[in-house]
């Protein structure tokens, strides 16, 4: 979605939310771990930490890799930098393996800021699903449908120019983890879009059941939350859980999907965020609010 819709999205009345309050680095249940801590913490495959960033934005620490898709500082993060408030702190994150996924190159999905990384962090590798010709060190999946191998981590596209410029979802297979994060791959008429039917066809093929599916949500005509991209990407992928996203500074939209998608997918948990920061244990195929 290109950054001057989504503006002009936020400046419809109900649409905005009042921005969340500051808070020290910790959970934002309360559990008082340092971030430190917990990316410390030896996890077993099929293990994640999972931390709401905003927006598009989430860190996903597996057993052996920390995972941050799309990241945006919205506004200035407040108080204290930590994943604890939905922004990054690369002395917070150092001791760990960090892959930085961007998808396309709108101004709500990739934010110039994370380039500083680089140069502050020992081990973290950039993928971009376009070339956007920066650091040669970075990695560039431009073709159409890629694959590529980190070690025992595998990391799949599949394409699309929905916004008449490249754009990519991804699906990482890691740790015992199968991760599905749609950008904005999304399909919002009433018979999905051909393209995005194969690409979810696509992914499917490559992986039977899904563990963590993000899925960005657009709406349909007439004011429902939820569409049949959606709910085609849900019975096609067979999550064990889905984080709805794209709205950020609205996160009250995601629980409206939530609410309405819920009796339509039976079983599937819709895990709603409501505020920068939010923290989630995901084992055994299951949510916990807590380890």
């Amino acid at each position: 979605m290109s950054l001057s819709l989504f503006v002009s999205l936020l400046a419809i009345p109900g649409i905005l939310s009042s921005t969340s309050a500051s808070r020290d680095p910790v959970d934002s249940l309360g559990n008082q771990e340092s971030i430190e801590t917990l990316l410390a913490q030896e996890l077993s495959d099929g293990e994640a930490y999972i931390w709401y960033l905003g927006h598009c934005g989430w860190a996903v620490k597996t057993r052996t890799r920390l995972l941050i898709f799309d990241y945006w500082e919205q506004h200035p993060p407040r108080g204290v930098r930590s994943l604890a408030n939905g922004s990054i702190d690369t002395d917070e994150i150092r001791s760990v393996d960090v892959f930085v996924f961007v998808s396309h190159d709108h101004g709500d999905h990739y934010d110039p800021v994370i380039l500083e990384w680089s140069s502050e962090l020992q081990n973290v590798t950039y993928v971009f699903g376009w070339d956007a010709g920066l650091d040669p060190n970075f990695v560039y999946l431009s073709n159409e449908r890629e694959t590529r191998l980190f070690g025992d981590m595998e990391v799949s596209t599949v394409n699309h120019r929905f916004d008449n410029i490249p754009e990519v979802a991804y699906l990482v297979k890691v740790d015992g983890l199968a991760i599905y994060h749609s950008f904005d791959h999304a399909s919002t008429t009433e018979i999905p879009n051909r393209t995005f039917t194969d690409n979810i066809d696509y992914f499917a093929g490559k992986q039977v059941n899904v563990d963590i599916a993000f899925v960005s949500t657009f709406g349909r005509w007439g004011g429902a939350v939820v569409n049949n991209g959606d709910l085609y990407t849900i019975e096609e992928f067979h999550p064990r859980l889905v984080f709805p996203m794209h709205h950020g500074g609205g996160e009250d939209l995601n629980q409206r999907f939530a609410n309405e998608v819920g009796p339509t997918v039976g079983a599937t948990p819709i895990i709603a965020a409501r505020r920068l920061g939010d923290r989630y244990f995901f084992s055994n195929g299951q949510i916990h609010r807590s380890r």
